[in-house]
């Protein structure tokens, strides 16, 4: 594993280091040790791109080659109607509803002085995070889903509360995992085609696409014809997706697509 390669280079570096003291010493009359041979690299897994973002992160204080929610946009922009930075400024959204995604960075499980649990985590978009605190059955209800690196939606209201330094808060209703979301609440992915544009060629990265992804959401073409000014509905018989975002960023390259909720 990493660690073990990890203490092999360290003790082949302590072991070089001491070699180089020994040599010093030969030059005046010390005894010269036997070499010791390099660590051998074994075959290492590569890391994940989720990891690398985190390694970036980790080191640098900033993701640089991308964002972990990348691969989550599809579903960002059709369930949330807030950022984490929006819901910092939170007293003038009372009496909203509102659904944020996000990673979650950070996790806390803790105690008050009374002996209650409670927990907080921190929920980061594009924009910036925001800091959940939950008590009571809120905790008890939704502490599964606090784990550090998961993708959530969360959804809720904004409230009066009775507590603590701000007048209003978020109330949690639900949290949900983002890479289930998608498939739960979609009814029908459209894919928008105009007549005179289908080509075999089309057609054919079309059912690539439907087999690639396959699922069990229904999936429709719209093929229209603006010189005669004709609109045509086919549900396909032959194909039912998986609406994840992948599927929708590969399919816009070829078509406008309309997602069904």
């Amino acid at each position: 594993g990493d660690s073990s390669l990890i203490e092999k280079a360290m003790r082949y570096a302590s072991k070089t280091q001491q070699e180089e003291l020994s040599s010093q010493v030969s030059l005046f009359g010390g005894t010269a040790t036997v070499a010791m041979p390099k660590p051998r690299v074994e075959n290492i897994e590569p890391f994940s791109e989720i990891e690398k973002l985190n390694l970036e992160k980790e080191v640098v204080g900033i993701y640089i080659s991308g964002h972990p929610l990348d691969n989550f946009r599809f579903e960002l922009e059709s369930f949330s109607n807030l950022s984490c930075q929006q819901l910092n400024d939170i007293e003038p959204l009372l009496g909203k509803e509102v659904k944020v995604g996000g990673i979650i960075s950070a996790v806390e499980h803790r105690t008050t002085k009374t002996g209650r649990p409670f927990g907080k985590f921190t929920l980061e978009d594009y924009s910036g995070n925001y800091t959940f605190t939950l008590f009571s059955e809120d905790y008890l209800k939704f502490k599964n889903f606090m784990n550090t690196g998961w993708f959530v939606l969360v959804e809720g209201s904004v409230i009066k509360n009775s507590w603590g330094q701000q007048n209003v808060e978020m109330k949690i209703r639900a949290i949900e995992l983002l890479n289930e979301i998608g498939i739960k609440r979609c009814k029908g992915v459209q894919a928008k085609l105009n007549a005179h544009e289908i080509s075999p060629e089309l057609i054919k990265g079309i059912e690539t696409l439907c087999t690639t992804f396959s699922g069990n959401t229904p999936f429709y073409l719209k093929i229209r014809d603006e010189q005669e000014n004709i609109s045509l509905e086919l549900l396909s018989r032959k194909f039912r997706i998986n609406p994840i975002n992948d599927m929708v960023k590969e399919m816009k390259k070829l078509v406008e697509v309309e997602v069904v909720y």
